[in-house]
């Protein structure tokens, strides 16, 4: 289960952060913020592919995520010199790449349905957004006079990528039922049995700490106290992290797709 986690999980920030430039799409940052933001997801996607080329999947799937990795190089080479980049350039590779994640989890976990496949994309814009604000909170520290309102948006993004977890997690809770030692139950009995208990882990950790804690960086923000926001996005990415590896072991183990 670690590997097809790790390499999925992988390949899916890779395609997804450089959508995070929308966020700054009508008053972009300049001082070569991009780089960073273009860089990381290149390196971690290219090591990722050279784990898939050597992965029991089919020829087809390497195929696909090859030449996803391919433009996404041609897209952040044309970028790269550029004094911002384009966000509807960023998303042709995004494009690309959602397309071959959807034949890598398919050949990792077998067929891929809608919830499945939705699960895994909003879990994965919600970790982007959320280290695309805690970055930026950083460039703060780099590039003084920097109006708040850029970090700003960065975190109404994320708060709006939990406001959706939200009402598909709850959707979820009341509405599914799950085969369970020769049972179908619904979601919430689930939770009262010992395997289903700990899925209050990725809930809290996932979705409700961090719904939580945009509480206090929105103080911090009318305050113009960028440090402090910072602070508590790092402390918010983690629970992120935490509560994104929970939900994914649940989708893995048990097919909930919360």
């Amino acid at each position: 289960m670690i590997v097809p986690l790790t390499v999925l999980s992988s390949l899916l920030f890779s395609v997804i952060y450089p959508l995070c430039f929308w966020i700054s799409f009508k008053d972009p940052l300049k001082n070569n913020f991009h780089k960073f933001h273009i860089g990381l997801p290149n390196v971690v996607g290219g090591v990722t592919v050279v784990f898939l080329l050597f992965m029991d999947i089919p020829l087809a799937t390497k195929v696909a995520v090859v030449f996803w990795k391919a433009i996404f190089i041609a897209v952040s080479r044309f970028s790269w010199k550029k004094e911002y980049p384009d966000a509807r350039l960023m998303t042709v590779p995004s494009l690309a790449g959602l397309y071959a994640f959807w034949h890598v989890q398919s050949g990792l976990l077998g067929t891929v349905g809608f919830a499945s496949f939705a699960m895994w994309l909003l879990g994965g814009l919600i970790f982007c957004s959320a280290l695309f604000a805690m970055n930026l909170g950083h460039w703060y520290l780099n590039v003084h006079g920097l109006p708040p309102a850029h970090l700003g948006r960065a975190v109404y993004a994320f708060g709006a990528f939990l406001a959706a977890r939200l009402l598909w997690d709850a959707w979820f809770l009341l509405t599914t039922k799950i085969l369970y030692a020769g049972d179908r139950i619904s979601l919430l009995q689930f939770m009262t049995r010992l395997d289903g208990f700990l899925l209050l882990v990725p809930l809290f950790f996932g979705l409700l700490f961090p719904l939580g804690s945009l509480f206090f960086v929105r103080g911090t923000l009318l305050l113009k106290n960028t440090q402090a926001t910072t602070g508590i996005l790092y402390v918010i990415l983690c629970s992120v992290l935490l509560g994104d590896i929970g939900y994914k072991y649940y989708a893995i183990k048990f097919g909930i797709y919360l």
